[in-house]
């Protein structure tokens, strides 16, 4: 015969082992610890994707923009390249006359201003120079 010993503790009346309420509080904790990290997780990614994102239009403004010293886009008509041409960066150049006088008030001859913008996702990026043109 069994005795009681082995399935009660003397004098307590409740068997070893944890109960349903402790389960329930580990358990609840646990689900907050876990979904902390999921939330650290997510906001680390949506970060590291927006660095990528403004890194890859800053390169791609300072590529146009040497490009664009070189061979610069008509006068008055947008150039522009689509995002899904361009490694998911889309660039936009412009150039327009600049009117500008010396200090004797004789317009200076030439001068256009080259704009270039370039948007990756939500990051946009925008530059511009002036060029001595024929």
């Amino acid at each position: 015969m069994m005795s009681d010993r082995h399935l009660t503790n003397k004098g307590s009346g409740f068997t070893q082992g944890f109960t349903l309420f402790e389960v329930l509080i580990a358990l609840a904790v646990f689900m907050l610890a876990v979904t902390g990290l999921a939330i650290a997780l997510n906001t680390a990614l949506q970060a590291t994707l927006e660095v990528r994102q403004r890194s890859f239009c800053r390169l791609e403004l300072e590529s146009r923009l040497a490009f664009c010293q070189a061979n610069p886009p008509p006068v008055g008509t947008p150039r522009i390249l689509e995002a899904s041409k361009n490694h998911g960066v889309k660039v936009e150049e412009s150039l327009a006359p600049y009117p500008v006088k010396n200090a004797k008030g004789i317009e200076v001859q030439g001068l256009k201003k080259l704009t270039i913008k370039t948007t990756s996702g939500n990051q946009t990026d925008t530059a511009e120079i002036l060029l001595n043109l024929p």
